[in-house]
């Protein structure tokens, strides 16, 4: 076995790159800010994201509010959905509304369909306000506002009038220009393989 040694010069360089890294660090301390996080595209994997950033908050001890704005609590079941529940019932400091009335073609209803969006987006409006709560997360807000069961005026004015404390994310396909212009950090999945076109249905622990 040779032993390498690492020649001075090199780690002069590596050195340099901390240094300057360590500069950078030091630089944006204190500007933190309450972050409108955005998750759109074709691709799975827009509410995993956003749950992965519920999850980090709860190790934190940070609370948390989750409004579901499509998806209903009676249609299937839903894996976020119970891990959520299951956390709050252990202490921890989350909550999650299911406020939606599943997709149009189900539902049949599109007037009631708007009714119980605007009253989940009443909701979450309560939880961006609210100074114990450290971060809202919309889920499938975007296919709400696509579908016109909600106006985006409102919606956006109050994602931007969150308080500094509080971060907000939004997850759905379809989302328009406006909210992608007024995010902090957006991120689109691109759907490049889909086993439902191999004709594999939706699976436990995978779609949900």
């Amino acid at each position: 076995m040779t032993n390498s040694i690492t020649p001075p010069e090199e780690l002069a360089r590596l050195q340099k790159i901390k240094a300057a890294k360590d500069r950078s660090r030091m630089d944006r301390q204190g500007n933190e800010k309450g972050l409108y996080v955005l998750f759109t595209g074709l691709g799975k994997g827009k509410t995993s994201g956003a749950m992965n950033l519920v999850y980090r908050h709860l190790a934190h001890d940070l609370r948390v509010a989750v409004v579901q704005f499509i998806k209903n609590d009676s249609a299937f079941p839903d894996g976020d959905r119970i891990m959520l529940e299951k956390l709050n019932a252990a202490g921890f400091p989350v909550s999650i509304d299911t406020l939606g009335g599943g997709f149009t073609w189900e539902t049949q209803d599109p007037d009631r369909d708007r009714l119980m969006a605007e009253q989940a987006w009443e909701k979450a409006l309560e939880f961006i306000a609210d100074p114990e709560i450290s971060l809202v997360v919309l889920d499938e807000l975007h296919i709400a506002l696509k579908k016109a069961r909600l106006d985006l005026a409102p919606i956006l004015a109050g994602i931007q009038s969150r308080p500094p404390h509080c971060h907000v994310v939004s997850t759905g396909r379809y989302a328009p220009q406006e909210l992608i212009d007024a995010a902090d950090l957006v991120t689109e999945m691109t759907r490049i393989k889909h086993p439902i076109s191999a004709g594999i249905p939706a699976q436990i622990g995978i779609e949900y």
